[in-house]
């Protein structure tokens, strides 16, 4: 199936491991051309090469309120435009709900609501004048289904999922879709970090990366507006 990605150009933050990773890899597959933001490593700097002359990178920390905006220009100044927008942030620390102090919330905000706002707005210009774009937000189910050990992930997340979902319908107006991905666990370092033993039912992040992808291409025009969960039945709630 040809998802219609063939040189559209795709910014995906946390490219460098998991999820982001993945998307990134399966949109370039897909044959989009690349703009990858992720704090300075190896793993970027190897992306990069593995996708050259079709993928630029971005090195950098989401929490640089600059970094969103220079990311766009240097979308548009490489490419000379920006068609998808994966927005992946990283996770704030796990505390329990009546431990997590105003620093810890305001932190969780400024990981993830925040970078997430600004790009969103920032990638949405431009596509908004070519009346084309697709947005995907890389969120939690957290957000549908909360776990008390991430009430700040499952706060910030929900905020931004909450503010994205009243901005649909303007951003659809100008043919712009925004949509978001609820992952449960999968086979990542976050989910390590998070304690996530490797012997349960976990989701591959090359899936998670397809899926992305087929949300960004010309058949999820009439899509917006929307939250999918992929956590392979965890979640309980209908």
């Amino acid at each position: 199936m040809d998802l219609g990605l063939q040189d559209k150009v795709a910014l995906v933050t946390g490219a460098s491991r998991g999820l982001g990773r993945a998307t990134a890899q399966a949109l370039a597959d897909e044959g989009a051309r690349l703009v990858v933001v992720a704090r300075a490593s190896e793993e970027l700097s190897a992306l990069q090469a593995a996708y050259s002359g079709r993928c630029i990178a971005v090195p950098g920390d989401l929490h640089d309120p600059t970094l969103p905006q220079r990311a766009v220009a240097a979308a548009l100044e490489h490419f000379g435009r920006l068609d998808v927008a994966i927005v992946n942030t990283p996770g704030p620390r796990t505390v329990q709900p009546l431990q997590a102090s105003d620093a810890d919330f305001a932190a969780a905000f400024d990981t993830v609501f925040y970078p997430a706002l600004r790009l969103v707005r920032a990638a949405a210009a431009p596509m908004a004048q070519r009346r084309w774009g697709r947005i995907v937000i890389v969120s939690s189910t957290s957000v549908k289904a909360p776990k008390p050990f991430l009430c700040l992930s499952g706060a910030a997340r929900s905020a931004l999922w909450n503010w994205a979902k009243s901005a649909a319908p303007d951003l659809y107006a100008q043919g712009v879709t925004i949509n978001a991905l609820f992952a449960g666990p999968h086979d990542t370092d976050r989910a390590r970090e998070l304690g996530v033993k490797k012997d349960r039912p976990m989701g591959q992040p090359e899936h998670f990366g397809r899926y992305v992808a087929a949300l960004c291409g010309d058949a999820s025009a009439f899509v917006t507006g929307t939250g999918y969960v992929l956590d392979g039945g965890e979640s309980t709630g209908i």
